[in-house]
Parts: structure tokens; sequence; C-alpha cells
């Protein structure tokens, strides 16, 4: 009954019901949609067995971060921990798939290597045959692969027969033991196989390329496991005495200063989005404050307005509570409808981020709108009905209904405490749009600034692609002579103007190699970057060189040649310049080969437009002198074009070289480099659209509910007015006076916010680049536009008021 009453209410004011639910739809959507991100991201339970006790087992030294793991590591820690009921490492790249019975083509996958301990670590079962065994992890033991679900359907159709057929791996044969369910999703959902980690009995330490990832035993914290892994690194050196470079384990171990870091799994998988999620989930609260706030304003007019229908019913013998308890009913149809189509536009934004969000977000393919949000949204529908409700109801309690209805016979206004208290809840309104116009106008400056950043090359034009070559087939000078063929027919095709190899594109996914150099003349040794190119390297991305020369294309006396950058230059022989470094020495330390500087180029943004160019070294595609020490010719390389014309055109001439020179290889990641440089910046741009978003919406709230506030005191002031115009009073002051007011809210509105955004800027300081928290310019913007706002919305009162007729004003009393 009472319910079905609140429903023919707002059927009677239709205007009113759907202001609130648009209201609430955008509050409760906005928050809704971060919080299925967050929960999804950074909250939901890992998806394997017994999630809480897994960890990321990292490595880093007193210099430097992160340091990628070798199999010592592994075996060292398998040993000596008893604090761990498991350990496995794995690491990710490229693979070439192709059936064993020559059918289709071959075709590049993400392939991810890992011991035969990671499948019973994370706990989840086979779909059909088994695990990795330990007999597939020893070099030149059994050959397996393992398929992920969707990998059987496409390539087997679902094949029940899968198990023990051949598949070949670059170009060689491997008998297929298992295929994992869709839901094991390790390390990403990119991943399309797996294979063992291959491993040798020898007592040397080599291939730093692994992640790891253990299971705490009962009662192990990781605290308690970092102290104890601490305390077994250093064992690896009498297990491993020596490096595969050639050095000692134990001085690597002690100028390092190597420690170990163990995390749980799930904060070690977010630990790069974290808090740019969180940064945006907190507007998304101020977003749906704002919405509170406003339809709170409107259900305090709407009391206003039925004042003296509720005297009525007082008089007629109605409770105060019973007519309190209307606006609840009111409040709960507004909630249920906002709550549903709430519901709705969550589930779409989460379905557009899965589909059109940034690739590198971890669990992005996890998101779904699952009990949890649907819970979250039901919470926050249910605290927005009664915080809507609520202000009316008190409102309504503390007045007298039978003076109402004494005052409303005489014409009497509402009391100035209502007024107040709508302008108050303006006040917060203007203050927290203000809040999130600063961190939206300061995102968009990070975003200029980070643009404008020169990143050392010139990415117009340039096309790249990437080519891994068989290991089965391909190795030493093999692929030397491969990509340097590959290089020179490119470079003859028309419409290029230069081509070169890289093994790591600038701004891209990708590891960079480290070594350990001696200087000459200086007696000290130092970790460099080194990036393995080709001739025209510099040239196809235009990168200056400085001093010295390129390298040359297929001289085998350069693989003694080295060039740095301006950086590494500066560093290690103080040239600005850098043709001080030119024709001098660096050393592969302890005792490795001998290097001979020829060129000097410009610096390089090798991670991203916010991190500054680092040192680098950069070496020629070459047969080693010493292939025990030193980096081997890489199997997988990036080849960067410069071209005019159709990249279209340039990539299928690329392809039908590749498939000349070797039909089963095939090419992948083909990409232009402007989408490169602006992939580097995807997460900024996510934040930067969504914290837009929010701002935009709490920007044109609070509007709206200035606007409501100085639209209900035109309407109380309507006689008075009237009365001063019939008295001679100019139309353009009454406006003043009404535009004035909503200055004065506006003006408590803005001191508030920056007194709230004072507690916000150190939050936010960390998400900049280029500019500060009290960047003036900003600021000023940002307030100009939350006035420019407000103006708006008191100027249309402000021109009601001015145009007030007086007989109709006196009529209206």
């Amino acid at each position: 009954m009472h319910i079905r009453h609140a429903l023919k209410s707002l059927q009677r004011a239709p205007a009113f019901a759907l202001a609130a639910i648009l209201t609430l739809v955008l509050g409760i959507g906005a928050v809704g949609a971060m919080f299925a991100i967050v929960y999804g991201v950074l909250l939901a339970p890992l998806p394997y067995g017994k999630p809480g006790a897994l960890v990321s087992i990292g490595l880093q030294g007193a210099e430097i971060p992160r340091i990628a793991q070798a199999p010592g590591m592994y075996f060292t820690y398998e040993r000596f921990a008893k604090r761990l009921d498991g350990i496995a490492l794995y690491r990710t790249g490229s693979t070439n798939l192709r059936m064993s019975d020559g059918s289709g083509a071959a075709e590049s996958v993400v392939a991810t290597w890992v011991t035969a301990s990671m499948m019973p670590l994370l706990q989840i079962p086979p779909l059909l045959g088994r695990a990795f065994n330990a007999d597939e992890e020893r070099r030149g033991g059994p050959n397996a692969v393992i398929l992920s679900e969707s990998e059987w359907r496409n390539r087997f159709d679902s094949a029940r027969d899968v198990i023990g057929k051949t598949l070949i791996v670059n170009d060689a044969p491997r008998e297929i033991v298992g295929v994992m369910p869709a839901r094991f999703i390790f390390p990403s959902t990119a991943t399309r196989v797996w294979l063992p980690v291959k491993h040798t009995d020898s007592a040397t330490v080599g291939d730093f390329f692994y992640s790891g990832v253990a299971r705490l035993a009962p009662g192990t914290t990781p605290e308690l496991a970092q102290a104890e892994l601490a305390a077994a690194l250093p064992r690896m050196a009498e297990l491993y005495p020596h490096l595969q470079s050639g050095g000692s384990t134990a001085a690597w171990l002690a100028e390092v200063r190597a420690m170990p870091v163990v995390t749980p799994l799930r904060d070690e998988l977010t630990r790069e989005i974290a808090g740019t999620l969180w940064m945006l989930a907190a507007a998304a609260g101020l977003v749906l404050i704002v919405a509170w706030a406003n339809v709170a304003n409107l259900m305090l007019v709407r009391s206003e307005s039925r004042q003296q229908e509720l005297a009525v019913r007082s008089a007629l013998g109605a409770g105060s509570m019973r007519i309190a308890t209307q606006f609840l009913d009111e409040s709960i149809l507004l909630g249920i409808a906002a709550g549903l189509l709430a519901l709705m536009s969550t589930y779409a934004a989460v379905k557009a981020l899965v589909s059109f969000g940034p690739a590198d977000v971890p669990r992005l393919a996890e998101l779904s709108v699952g009990p949890m949000t649907f819970g979250f949204i039901a919470l926050v529908t249910i605290a927005g009905v009664m915080i809507c409700a609520a202000v009316p109801m008190l409102h309504i309690r503390r007045s007298s209904l039978a003076r109402k209805l004494h005052d409303g016979a005489r014409g009497q206004s509402a009391g100035k405490s209502r007024q107040r208290v709508r302008a108050w809840i303006t006040v917060v309104q203007i203050a927290v749009a203000l809040v999130v116009s600063v961190g939206s106008a300061l995102l968009l400056r990070t975003a200029q600034q980070l643009y404008a950043v020169q990143p050392g090359f010139d990415a117009t034009e340039v096309t790249t692609l990437r080519v891994l070559l068989p290991f089965a087939r391909y190795s030493g000078a093999a692929n030397v002579a491969f990509y340097a063929r590959l290089t020179e027919l490119v470079n003859q095709l028309p419409s290029v103007h230069a081509a070169g190899l890289t093994m790591k594109v600038p701004l891209a996914d990708g590891a960079i190699l480290e070594q350990a150099f001696k200087i000459e003349g200086q007696g000290r040794t130092l970790p460099l970057p080194v990036n393995v190119i080709g001739n025209r390297y510099f040239a196809a991305m235009r990168i200056p060189l400085l001093a010295g020369r390129d390298f040359r294309p297929l001289d085998v006396a350069q693989n003694s040649d080295i060039i740095i950058s301006q950086h590494a230059a500066a560093a290690i022989f103080d040239g600005a310049n850098g043709s001080a470094a030119v024709g001098k020495s660096l050393q592969l330390a302890p005792n490795g080969p001998t290097y001979t500087i020829v060129g000097v180029v410009a610096d390089v943004r090798e991670q991203d437009l916010a991190t500054a160019p680092s040192a680098m070294v950069y070496r020629p595609q070459v047969v080693p002198i010493d292939a025990s020490v030193e980096p081997v010719p890489r199997p997988s390389m990036a080849l960067v074009v410069h071209s005019s014309g159709p990249p279209g055109a340039v990539i299928s001439a690329i392809r039908q070289i590749v498939r000349i020179l070797d039909p089963t290889v095939p090419i992948f990641d083909v990409r232009s480099m402007p989408d490169v440089v602006r992939a580097s910046t995807a997460r900024l741009s996510l934040a930067l659209t969504l914290m837009t978003a929010a701002a935009a919406i709490t920007l044109v709230i609070g509007g709206i509910g200035l606007y409501g506030v100085m639209a209900y005191i035109v309407a109380l002031q309507t006689r008075e007015f009237g009365v001063r115009v019939a008295l001679g009073a100019d139309p353009k002051r009454i406006a003043r006076l009404v535009l004035a007011r909503g200055l004065v809210l506006t003006a408590c509105g803005i001191a508030l916010g920056f007194g709230l955004y004072a507690f916000a800027a150190p939050l936010l300081s960390v998400f900049l680049f280029g500019v500060t928290v009290s960047d003036p310019l900003t600021l000023v913007a940002a307030t100009v536009v939350v006035v420019t706002t407000a103006l708006l919305a008191s100027w249309l009162p402000a021109r009601r008021a001015a145009h007030i007729e007086p007989v109709e004003a006196l009529r209206a009393g």
C-alpha cells in the first residue's frame, strides 16, 4: 500500500524522478564499475588452489631493483628452504608452432617455460593428460609440450585423443602430454603452450631469465620465508662455484649484494597498476558522494514543495513517522530503478574495458560482474536510499507541520535552516568537483608532458616486426647469416629507406641483457645494459650518431666492436659529446674479451617515456669471440623498417622475403612504431579517460545542485522580487543579487575543495610527470572550469529573477 502510494506520488513528479534516477545511476554506476575492476584485479583470489599461500620469489641487488633468476637459485632454494611447500621457475616468450603432418602454416605463439613443479604447485590438474615430469626437465631428455584449452580446441578441434600426438615446436617434434583447462591462466591468458625448463647438471650458474613462484608452508609468513631464503642463497656458491660467464658465484653474490624478495603472488602481479586503480576508485567514490548529495538536495526540495500537503495530512491525524516513511518509500523506488540501471552500466563498462583496455593490465581477462559486484552495488544502493531519505525525514520530524499549514495560509516561505542545509550540500558538491577536476587536469598535464618528451628516435613511418628462428636448426653462425641476408634484402626494397635489427624495441616489452665491464685505464667494473642490434638500426630509427661510425654489414672483424650511448660516454669517460670515448676499450668482466668503442649515439628512452635514458651498450649480431661468456646470436630479433608508402605493402614484401629464406619461419608482432609509443602510455591514457569522466560527472552534478539551490531561492523570493520591481528596482540589480549568492556558495565550495585537495595532493603526486601537485596553471584552470560551471548554473535562475512580472509575483504570493 505504501509503495503503491509512493509510486503514484513519483508519477506526479516525473522530472524529479528522472533527475534523481539519472544522478544515482551516474554515481552508483561509476563506483560499481571501479569496484568490479579493483576487486577483479587487486582483491579477488587468484584462480589457483589455496591462492593465499602463493608467493612470488624475486631477487634484488643493492643498486639493482630487480634481477632475473637462474635455475641454480631454484635448486638451491629447493634443497635448503624448509618453509616452502614447493617452488617453481618460469619465463614467457615466443615459439613457432606447426602441425607434424605439414598441414597449415607455421605460427608464432606466446609460450611459457616452467619447471616440472609448476602445475602441482598451483594445484590445477590438467584437463587431459598430465603435467611435466623430472625426465622432461633434463637437457637431452624427452621433448614434451602442454597445450592451453584454447589451443587444443582451435588446433585439434577438441580431440580427446590428442595426448601422445606430436606438435612441431621450433622445428623440434614434441609429444603432447597434457591440456590445461581455461581457468589455468598462468602467467597470463596470452600463453598458449607450456614447455619444460631444460637444465644441465653442470656446476655453473647461468640463464638469468626466470621468475620464481613458491607455496608457503602452513604457519609461514612471507617475511619468515624471505629470511630463510636469504640465509640459503649464499650456499648457491657451494653447489655452483662458477658463473656461466666465467666469474666466481661467491664474488658475484658479494658484489651485487643479492637479496631474495618474497611477496604475495597477487600483490606482485598487480604491483604496477595497484596505485592507479586505487586512485581511480577514490575518484569514483567522490562521484558517488556528489550524486548522493545532489539527490538528497532534490529530496529536500521535494519535501519543501509538499509542505502544505503534508501539513494537511498531519492535521487529519497522520503521525510524523508515517509521513516521514513516505519519503523512504519513494527513495526505495528510486534506488531500485537506479540500482538496476547502474548494474547494467557497470556490466557494459567492464565488458568494454576487457575488450578495449590496455593489454598490459594484469588479470584483465578475469574481470566480470559477479556476486561480489552485485552485492557491492546492492549495498551502495541501500546506503544511498537511506542517505537520500534521511535528510527530508529528519527535517519533517524536526519541523512543525501544523505551523507550516498556518504559515502556508499566509504565504510564508520555508525556514532559513533548510536553506542553509541545501546550501551546505551544494558547497560540498562544488568542493568535491574541484578536487576531481584538479586531479583530471593534472593527469592531462602529465599526458601532455609525456607526449612532448623526445624519446631519442623518430617513430614516423617506422614499422616493427619480429622473427623467431627455430632452435633446432639455427644457432651461432646460421642465426647471423639468416638475419644478415634478411636485412640486406629488406633494405633493397624500393620503398624502404633503412631497416635494421634489434633485440629490444624501445618502449616495447622485452628484456635487456646486463653485463659487467672493466673500464680501460680506470680499474673499476661497471654493470651496463646491452642491446644486440644490426647495422642500419640507428638509421632506421633515426637515432643520431654523435661520434665515430655505425657497425659495418657482414664484417667479421666487428665482433670486437661496440657502440655506446651518450649517457654511457658521459658516465664512463666524462665526455659530454662522446667523442672522447671513441677508440677506448671495455673488457667483459672478469676476464672476458676486450671490445673497442667505434661510435657514440644519442640517448634513447628504452623503458618508458617517464623514465630518463640510461647508459646503453650496443653490440652487433655476430658470432661471439667467446661463446662461453658472451651473448650468443639471438634467435628472436625485431626488424625495424623506415619506409614510405602503405605499411601493409612493405610487410607483405617482407613476409615474402622471409618465406623465400625459410618457409617454416613466420613473422609476428607487426606494429607501427607510433602504436608502440602509444601503447607505452596506455595505462596513463586509461587513467586520464576515467578521471576526466569522473570530473565531468561531478561538475555536471555539482552544477545541477547549484542550479537547484538558486532556482529554489528565486522561487521562494518570487513575491519579494516582484514587490521590488513594482517599487522601481532595477531588474539587473536583482539578477546580480542572485548571481552574487551563487558565487558566494561557489567560493565556499572552492575554499573547502582546496582544503580537501591538500590531503589528496601527496597521494596524487606519485602519478605525475613533469608537473607538480601545486602547479599554478593547473590549479587556476581547474578553478576556472568550476567557476564557469557555477556561473552558468547561477545565471539561469538570476535571469529568471530579473524577468519576474510584479503582477504574477503578487498573485503567486
